[in-house]
């Protein structure tokens, strides 16, 4: 994985970077809705 990374160039790197970031964005954010979900299951329920 690393040798792979290593031939990126600057721009690519940029971009694998950006990807990771909305990754990362969008299973917070899917957490938040669950773990809310799931209060309000219990505070209804």
């Amino acid at each position: 994985m690393r040798k792979a990374i290593a031939q990126l160039d600057a721009e690519q790197k940029r971009q694998l970077l950006y990807l990771a970031d909305v990754g990362t964005s969008l299973f917070s954010s899917a957490l938040a809705v669950c773990l809310l979900k799931a209060f309000v299951g219990l505070v209804t329920g």
